[in-house]
């Protein structure tokens, strides 16, 4: 291991100076490192992302590939696999990923190394036995394709795929392992394999037991017991002696040093904005949506405990309600916020679903995206809806086909050929369906939306992680204009609660590790909470700050400056020299950050475990 740091080090400073640019030298090396990749110019920071790769290859390592979502983690992959090809290495390699990234690794594959053979491997079981008759030989030959598949496959075919001895396999979205009791990971170790690569653009979060699955799954040799891990971290308590205190810190810098000395060979992980210097800027707006009268009502009921029995004497069908409306009172909050007819009998069935205006003002955010849409559409703009719920997903499609806007539609239940079919239609040019419904756990995991260049959060999840990926299916390589990100908040509601537990998690600029836990202090919010903290923080008093936002909602004047992009196209440092066809009101710069009805977010992507290793490489 050592040595491997020392010769990449020493390859480093044997780098000379050259009169080629950054982009002349990545080509240059290109060609060199993976002449099969004929179908496009990487980037300088990828090519160094594959020639890490490759040294964990000849080291005999399996890594873990942490860049930050939409830095092209998919086509360095291919890169390695490409390199291996290029030296007689037929494979075979396992590609295992969501289902909704399948068509996309299968397209990537044949874009960039079209010689190189590619199969997806799914369907019914029928299906799949037909595809290794024809396609996947006992024996190894130069043919053999990369075979691309699902978690799922991987749980009911691996009996099966045990039978090859994989020179690789590839797990996308690898944070999935972090749970150690989980069957992909069993059914996983039990595959036989000289390397393993994770890909995760998702920093690991917050959990020892999780960070030590990850670790055991690709140093199986070095992390073997968790228990033994855990004590590592285990440190007592502040005891009150000042010397004791600084005794244990001490101890405790010194295992999170090591810990980055054991980590730093295996995990890559870079920011988009130290590396893909020609992206387009992105910038989140809060936009805070008033209650209707109907959602403040059910708010009320449910705070005082009556809403089940209101809800069961006015249902359709008596006695259906009460039990839900009581097991999870979090939950139903953020269902009123959402829409209150998710928590009536209206939308069991289409029979029930109310006219279209009706509609609308019973819900405080469907007013507000009404508003938003509108103008979004006259400026051309393609639109990205995220929301946790399939039943808001069903409200949305049948608001939206009411307004004369035919969406798509991804979420769980959406089949992978017809998931491909809609993303492939949604991102050509001359398409007129300028909106996406997705689901933010089936659609915000690895799929290419450039097409839009507007994201809309219906409902944020208290994991900020799961947002962050769900915006960067738009905000990634390939998009060419500034992207706006709407997050959609009612005010005064468990929402915005979640919005500050969630910005609380990514201001995180330490990694202080105690036992269990990953956190900066020791009275970091939880993400569970009772009902009766529950309770209690939405009767808290707000600050002057959270009233002025909240107060009221956005007016249209400030809504239309909110909307302009023009700051964004001229601070914007495009390397590839295209052009974005913003219209300007001049108003861009006219508005605070933060006024009634709107916030404009201020985030650092660096609040995140993964990059924190590098600071404290330093310590």
């Amino acid at each position: 291991m050592e040595a491997m740091l020392a010769n990449c080090e020493e390859e480093s400073k044997a780098e000379e100076p050259s009169l080629l640019t950054e982009e002349e030298k990545a080509w240059k090396e290109q060609q060199e490192i993976v002449p099969l990749l004929t179908g496009g110019r990487l980037k300088p920071y990828q090519i160094k992302g594959i020639k890490w790769m490759i040294s964990l290859w000849q080291n005999g390592l399996n890594g873990i590939l942490a860049d930050q979502m939409g830095l092209g983690k998919t086509v360095q992959t291919i890169g390695l696999l490409a390199h291996l090809k290029g030296k007689g290495m037929h494979g075979p390699f396992l590609v295992c990923a969501p289902l909704s990234t399948l068509s996309n690794w299968i397209g990537e594959i044949k874009r960039f190394v079209p010689s190189m053979e590619a199969l997806l491997y799914h369907g019914s079981r029928e299906e799949r036995m037909i595809l290794r008759r024809n396609h996947m030989p006992s024996s190894i030959t130069p043919s053999f394709p990369v075979i691309v598949t699902s978690y799922e496959v991987v749980i009911n075919d691996r009996k099966f795929l045990s039978k090859y001895k994989w020179k690789y396999i590839v797990v996308d979205e690898g944070h999935r392992l972090k749970n150690f009791d989980c069957k992909l990971l069993r059914e996983l170790k039990q595959m036989p394999a000289d390397n393993t690569l994770l890909l995760t653009g998702t920093p690991l979060q917050n959990n020892l037991p999780e960070l030590w699955s990850l670790l055991n799954f690709i140093l199986p040799q070095i992390f073997t017991s968790l228990r033994e891990f855990q004590s590592w971290f285990d440190f007592a308590g502040r005891t009150g002696n000042s010397a004791d205190d600084d005794v244990n810190d001490q101890r405790r810098l010194k295992v999170i040093s090591k810990l980055h000395l054991i980590l730093r060979p295996f995990l890559l992980r870079r920011l988009k904005e130290d590396v893909e210097k020609s992206l387009p800027l992105k910038k989140e707006i809060i936009l805070y949506a008033s209650m209707s009268e109907k959602q403040k009502e059910y708010h009320d009921l449910l705070i005082k405990k009556a809403l089940g029995k209101h809800l069961e004497e006015n249902a359709l069908s008596p006695g259906l309600h009460r039990r839900a409306v009581l097991n999870n009172t979090c939950m139903q909050l953020r269902k009123i916020c959402n829409h209150p007819d998710l928590l009536s009998s209206q939308v069991e069935t289409d029979i029930y679903w109310p006219p279209i205006e009706k509609l609308v003002e019973q819900c405080g955010k469907l007013k507000l995206l009404d508003r938003l849409l509108v103008h979004l559409r006259e400026r051309g703009h393609k639109v990205l809806i995220f929301s946790q719920m399939t039943r808001i997903l069903d409200i949305l499609e049948y608001y939206l086909q009411e307004r004369g806007f035919n969406p798509f539609r991804i979420d769980g239940q959406v089949k992978q050929a017809e998931r491909q079919r809609q993303i492939q239609e949604f991102n050509q040019g001359g398409s007129n369906n300028f909106i996406f419904l997705l689901s933010t756990r089936a659609g915000g995991l690895g799929i290419n939306l450039t097409a839009a260049d507007t994201a809309i959060i219906y409902d944020s999840d208290w994991n900020p992680h799961m947002d962050m990926q769900a915006m960067d299916r738009c905000h990634r390589i390939g998009q060419t204009r500034p992207v706006h990100v709407y997050r959609l908040a009612t005010s005064h509601s468990i929402e915005c609660r979640m919005l500050k537990v969630a910005a609380d998690k990514l201001k995180l600029e330490h990694l202080v590790i105690e036992k269990g836990q990953f956190r900066q202090e020791r009275d970091h919010p939880k993400i569970t909470l009772e009902e009766s903290d529950l309770i209690a923080l939405l009767r808290q008093e707000r600050n002057e700050e959270e009233e002025l936002v909240q107060s009221q909602e956005i007016s249209d004047e400030n809504l239309l400056k909110l909307l302009d992009r023009s700051d964004m196209v001229l601070q914007a440092p495009y390397a590839n020299g295209s052009k974005c066809e913003e219209k300007s009101d001049g108003n861009a710069n006219v508005l605070p950050l933060k006024g009634p009805g709107w916030e404009v977010v201020i985030r650092s992507s660096k609040s995140n475990l993964l990059s924190a290793i590098e600071g404290y490489k330093k310590l």
